[in-house]
């Protein structure tokens, strides 16, 4: 299946419909699927779904890996904003400026509003960059910020 037809599914379905078509393309590495697998096990819209964090972020990281940006940029929000998950900016800041840096839009983005909104100092910024720019480096598959 391709995203769009993944995307039509999500929103036509129960999400338990849909995770039982998704889950063995996600097993296969569906980058779209591993996503959307992640988004439901962390916030399930029908609740049809049981509420996994844990197992959701491990998706994510999968489809992040595979280097689809909405990924990494959900991971971004779940550590600025995401009760469940323990709050890291420069993590958040790192998946955010990850994503800007695949789509060539490191000017724009969401890492730019996580220096804003939470005032990260100069150092935390350039930490992060670091980090992100070693994962380009290396892949995001070996991505040690995509293994944890």
């Amino acid at each position: 299946m391709n995203e769009e037809e993944i995307i039509s599914l999500f929103y036509a379905k129960s999400h338990l419909e849909t995770y039982k078509v998704l889950f063995p393309l996600a097993k296969k590495g569906n980058k779209f699927a591993t996503y959307f697998i992640g988004n439901m096990l962390i916030s399930p819209i029908d609740q049809t779904v049981e509420i996994d964090i844990l197992g959701g972020v491990s998706y994510l990281k999968l489809s992040a890996k595979a280097g689809y940006t909405p990924a990494l940029e959900f991971l971004g929000n779940l550590y600025a904003y995401n009760e469940k998950v323990k709050n890291d900016l420069i993590t958040a800041h790192t998946f955010f400026y990850l994503a800007a840096i695949i789509e060539n839009k490191v000017d724009i983005g969401y890492h730019l509003i996580i220096e804003d909104e939470f005032g990260i100092s100069e150092t935390d910024i350039n930490k992060s960059r670091e980090i992100a720019k070693s994962c380009i480096e290396v892949g995001l598959e070996n991505c040690e910020l995509l293994r944890k």
